[in-house]
């Protein structure tokens, strides 16, 4: 199935803008640093030189990922996959003509499971209003936090399947040829964001449930940062 006309004619717009500015791209695979097997679903961060995200992705099955970086500079990569210690890259400048990096990222198995900081529910609370805006307890649809997220990674392994069973009346799940689509009649697919950075429809269901901390289904006009809506996941360092 094909995404409506219009939707297809912005994102060939877009793709054309990028296309003209020669957006440079860092891309490779994280791999285990002891038998390089691939470590899909890994979120892959660039930071710039003060630790500000410019950009984030998911790795695939073949751990393979890709960023866009947004201007010529010194940045450092941040990899994160539940089993492993979070790793980083030293500062790598960043300005060559042709705009490819490649680099694989290798990441060091954790034997035992680190534990964060406790949060409550009352700080997330206080993080989800300063994000989105609005009061969870005023959105249309319950949060769900981490111990949610537990219980749902068993019967729904991807963001599609948990919206999908998710309970959520009027968003219909519609599956194209770029990926998944969230439907609310009237309004369109509902954008996805992951700490904050808008996915492509394709990158959707990279991102492990067991590695978020809260995922919020945003209607339209229900938050002011966000008008058109929208399916917000935040990661626990984000989230905190």
């Amino acid at each position: 199935m094909q995404r409506p006309l219009a939707v297809v004619a912005m994102a060939l717009a877009m793709v054309s803008a990028s296309e003209a500015l020669l957006a440079q791209t860092v891309q490779g695979r994280v791999l285990d640093d002891e038998d390089d097997r691939p470590v899909g679903t890994a979120v892959v961060r660039l930071l710039d030189g003060d630790g500000e995200q410019r950009a984030i992705a998911a790795a695939d099955s073949l751990g393979r990922y890709s960023l866009e970086v947004p201007e010529p500079g010194v940045y450092r990569l941040r990899a994160e996959r539940l089993g492993y210690h979070a790793m980083e890259t030293p500062l790598l400048e960043m300005g060559r003509a042709d705009g490819l990096y490649p680099l694989d990222l290798l990441v060091r198995r954790a034997p035992v499971p680190i534990e964060g900081l406790e949060v409550t529910n009352r700080d997330v609370d206080r993080r989800v209003r300063l994000l989105t805006g609005i009061s969870p307890a005023a959105l249309r649809w319950r949060p769900l936090r981490q111990e949610d997220l537990r219980d749902h990674v068993e019967r729904a392994h991807d963001l599609t399947a948990l919206m999908r069973w998710g309970n959520y009346a009027g968003i219909e799940v519609m599956e194209y040829d770029d990926g998944p689509c969230y439907l609310m009649r009237r309004y369109g697919c509902l954008p996805v964001y992951l700490d904050g950075f808008p996915l492509t429809p394709g990158a959707f269901d990279l991102v492990a449930l067991d590695m978020l901390h809260t995922v919020l289904v945003v209607a339209p006009n229900e938050s002011i940062q966000y008008p058109r809506g929208g399916v917000l996941m935040y990661t626990p360092g984000w989230i905190r």
